[in-house]
């Protein structure tokens, strides 16, 4: 009875290392993920939406979408062009493919374009320490930049 069980903790515990060593292989060739459903289903990817994130801040788009980001992005230009590469899920009606870690940049290719950087509209902050009287007001302005989603294809 003994030996059994002492087997099968054996077994285990070398199946908790074969465990822990496979991600560690599969990490360096990472596969490809098998999206054939989301193709059918995404209708020429007419359909198809995505969920990418800047700045760690996840914003769900589709083609022709126009993104309000709340910050400058300095140093580009109205009409340039970004390739959004962070994304962690594409999808569509029926099918959703999800990866914490971010989907390869093989699989699909996702565009915008640099509308306009602009600035909202001016607001007052009034700011008071706690058991003083005096109040200090500033004047906000923040700025605004505009991008428009071109293209979102899977490859």
């Amino acid at each position: 009875m003994l030996r059994t069980a002492f087997t099968s903790c054996r077994l285990l515990s070398l199946s908790a290392l074969l465990r822990n060593a496979a991600p560690a292989v599969s990490s360096a060739s990472k596969a490809l993920p098998d999206l054939t459903y989301l193709k059918f289903d995404s209708n020429a990817s007419k359909d198809l939406y995505a969920v990418c994130k800047i700045h760690n801040i996840p914003y769900m788009v589709t083609k022709g979408d126009k993104l309000i980001l709340p910050y400058k992005i300095r140093n580009h230009e109205v009409g340039d062009v970004f390739k959004l590469d962070n994304v962690v899920t594409l999808g569509s009606r029926n099918f959703t493919y999800n990866d914490k870690e971010g989907i390869p940049e093989d699989v699909f290719e996702l565009t915008a374009t640099l509308a306009e950087i602009t600035k909202e509209p001016k607001y007052q902050v009034v700011r008071k320490k706690q058991r003083c009287r005096r109040k200090k007001t500033t004047d906000v302005e923040p700025y605004q930049t505009h991008l428009i989603i071109n293209e979102l294809r899977l490859k």
